[in-house]
């Protein structure tokens, strides 16, 4: 099943309280959706009398600034007043089509992968449309005209003619009795009469953050709650043998003790931590009570893990037989033994990398007798819903999922363990429970990046050009241990076939080799790109240099004349080789690239393309005497088609930058005896304000392309920009991360 809103869908209706309820369905059969009639409205939208706007949000904000840009899209097309719309998170709305089938009901519900905004575009963008059509033809009706002679502005409609004007408040009632019909197509305002998209809006949410009034996971509560924290096995996947809970049962204010057991290991969307958890009427009760336990660990099948370990693996797989192959154009091989041919090999590493958000797990349940109620910060509130239907075997339409702002996502709350866990206890002990991890919970029992090795070969012909490429990654795949991918489909959450250089060398493969670990993976923000990238880009620069050739130079060249290139990844179905090239040279004439530098100083660059948009960024570092070195300038042009809000698109680049050089600088999870050691910011740190550059410029290329998302096209550029930089200062060229290892 589709989950686009289908370009003839129905847009329902209904007066609630005095407000217009403005509804979108998700596409099921035209009979379902007859049978479905009463029950299947709830509002994404309210509009009451006075005018005042009610948007409620499909993807939940954790800072990507969706709860401003998603209701602008919707507010331009209906010509509201954005002043007076207000925002919320939408709660979790499921349906079962004719088959049984749970799915939205109105439109895709979460926040990943950087398709909030090209979803809003087709989605949200036609429901505003249509609203604004239901209040033209209200106001038509009222004056007796044609809704062509109307104009409408700011919530209100007005009449040229006559110079009446009717505000969208004053048509509520009217409009409610307009049913749109079937086959209703709304028309898009042209961009030469957008008032809002384009131009830069505050984030609707920051007034309520700097005063302290938003409700973060952390901040939420639910009446008769509980608190709880779970022991958890510290070593990978290890199991509860005993446990004597004498001392913790003694604590005041504990109330029960729940034994979660060890979960199924062939299921990947099951896998909990087995542990201990303590129920109490207070966070330090329930942390008293889970120090006071004594419990006997089955170590699980992974105390010979570690990273020294795992690295060694990888190198052997990639010193080994040929693996799989994922994409292979042309004679690779006889490229490389081609007479003549200049030869490039290199290997590149990137360790484990936790997400590290500051709001740590933490997830409120309530299981009823029929029904479950489940609140916390959730990028997919219907994997929440998953896990309660799991747990409590509960119908999924009985089962609340109320979204809080999320205190950081980066990815790890795509996986809703933290949510499965409230559910688990609250079940087992009868009460509502609210789940905390500590921040040494979080570190130990993340989804990691997962780590890898690549290898890279290339050849180069007597008049410099690419005649061969190949990319061999040995890597934790993070769809390792899921039983829905096909062990020949591992390799899809981590190579991307069409990723640059495909199309542009005349002979290219890729290849995987699946390394095994028990640790945990998950996807983090730009999975694959990121560590893809940090190869790609930092070869390209070696090669330049054996060259002799400018690295930006031999970048353009590469890409040669603008084209599109078939890309069947997420972010087609084009790669467009004159994008690219647009944001290098943009990124080279903003940071005057090329120009002398003092010794020790140095610029690198480095672009890519990731889910649909183009970076590329210029870093400028000083190499310090002593080794050390400091990033002093970063300068980042960035094509993300249709800008929606200029502001949070500069944001997004900026925190990405700093998101990305503080997991470049410093940060590894390491492994010991199948136990992750790195618990806290003392070991696995964080990039300090007096690390950051002293500035950050960025540069906004606006097309008329359809929008793709900002969240994460900026992340992967970031660390072989800064690796390119410090080799030219004369440093060492980095091909294993963290910087600071």
């Amino acid at each position: 099943m589709s989950f686009a809103v289908n370009r003839r869908e129905l847009f329902r209706y209904a007066l609630s309280g005095g407000a217009l309820l403005v509804v979108g369905k998700i596409p099921l059969t035209r009979a379902a959706l007859a049978a479905d009639a009463a029950e299947s409205i709830t509002p994404m939208v309210e509009i009451a009398p006075d005018g005042a706007i009610r948007f409620f949000c499909p993807s939940p904000e954790m800072g990507q600034g969706v709860m401003t840009s998603v209701p602008m899209i919707f507010a331009e097309e209906m010509d509201a007043d954005f002043a007076r719309m207000t925002v919320e998170t939408m709660p979790l709305w499921l349906a079962k089509d004719a088959e049984g089938t749970v799915n939205w009901r109105v439109v895709p519900q979460f926040s990943g992968g950087s398709t909030g905004i090209p979803r809003a575009w087709t989605d949200v963008r036609r429901l505003g449309a249509a609203t604004r059509a239901l209040f033209l033809e209200a106001a038509a009706k009222r004056w007796g005209v044609a809704a062509t002679m109307l104009k409408t502005e700011q919530s209100v409609v007005r009449n040229p003619a006559t110079g009446d004007q009717l505000g969208y408040g004053d048509l509520v009632a009217d409009a409610n009795r307009i049913v749109l019909p079937a086959d209703f197509e709304p028309s898009f305002k042209p961009r030469s009469e957008w008032r809002l998209l384009g131009r830069p809006q505050r984030d609707k949410g920051l007034p309520d953050i700097v005063t302290g009034r938003t409700v973060y996971g952390l901040d939420a509560t639910y009446p008769g709650v509980k608190t709880v924290l779970i022991a958890r096995s510290p070593w990978l996947d290890g199991e509860v043998r005993a446990v004597d809970d004498t001392a913790a049962r003694a604590v005041p204010g504990v109330l029960d003790i729940v034994v979660l057991p060890r979960p199924d290991l062939d299921k990947d969307y099951t896998y909990l931590a087995a542990g201990v958890a303590v129920v109490a009427e207070t966070f330090w009760a329930a942390k008293k009570g889970r120090d006071a336990l004594v419990i006997d660990w089955d170590k699980g099948p992974h105390t010979d893990e570690s990273t020294r370990g795992f690295d060694a693996q990888c190198i052997r797989l990639l010193d080994g037989e040929q693996g799989q192959i994922v994409r292979d154009d042309g004679d690779v091989d006889a490229a490389l033994n081609a007479p003549g041919a200049r030869l490039f090999r290199q290997r590149y590493r990137q360790p484990f990398v936790s997400h590290a958000q500051l709001e740590v797990q933490n997830a409120i349940a309530h299981v009823k007798a029929d029904s479950t109620i489940v609140i916390g910060p959730f990028q997919s509130p219907s994997g929440a819903s998953r896990f309660a239907a799991a747990f409590t075997g509960h119908d999924r339409l009985k089962i609340e999922v109320i979204v809080t702002r999320l205190g950081g996502g980066f990815g790890r709350r795509l996986t809703s363990d933290h949510a499965a866990e409230a559910v688990f206890v609250s079940k087992a002990c009868g009460m509502p429970v609210k789940i905390i991890w500590t921040r040494e919970d979080d570190m130990a029992h993340d989804h990691y990046r997962p780590a890898g090795h690549h290898e890279l070969v290339a050849t180069v012909d007597a008049d410099g050009r690419l005649t061969s490429w190949q990319h061999r990654l040995a890597s934790a795949s993070k769809y390792g241990r899921r039983d829905n991918v096909t062990a020949d489909q591992k390799w899809t959450s981590e190579l991307f076939p069409d990723d640059f250089p495909a199309g542009l060398a005349d002979n290219l493969r890729l290849e995987y080799f699946a390394a095994a670990s028990g640790m945990p993976r998950g996807s983090w923000r730009a999975p694959g790109h990121v560590a893809n990238a940090f190869a790609v880009q930092s070869f390209l620069d070696e090669i330049a240099a054996e060259l002799g050739e400018d690295p930006l130079a031999l970048r353009l060249r590469l890409l040669g004349e603008p084209r599109e290139l078939p890309y069947e990844g997420h972010g087609g179905p084009v790669f467009d080789t004159g994008r690219l090239a647009s944001v290098l040279k943009a990124v080279a004439r903003l940071g005057n690239w090329g120009r002398p530098m003092p010794q020790g100083q140095a610029q690198g660059i480095a672009a890519h393309f990731t889910f649909g948009g183009y970076c590329a960024q210029i870093a400028e570092v000083t190499r310090r005497t002593d080794g050390s070195f400091r990033v002093d300038k970063v300068y980042a042009a960035v094509d993300v088609g249709t800008v929606i809000n200029p502001e949070g698109v500069r944001k997004q680049a900026e925190g990405s930058i700093i998101d990305g050089l503080s997991a470049a600088m410093g940060q590894a999870v390491l492994v010991e005896g199948g136990r992750v050691e790195t618990l806290n910011f003392d070991t696995y740190p964080l990039l300090r304000m007096e690390e950051a550059p002293r500035e950050i410029v960025v540069e906004i290329i606006n097309s008329e392309k359809d929008p793709s998302g900002m969240g994460e096209i900026a992340i992967p550029v970031t660390a072989p920009a800064v690796a390119n930089a410090l080799a030219r200062a004369g440093g060492p060229r980095v091909r294993s991360l963290p910087f600071r290892a």
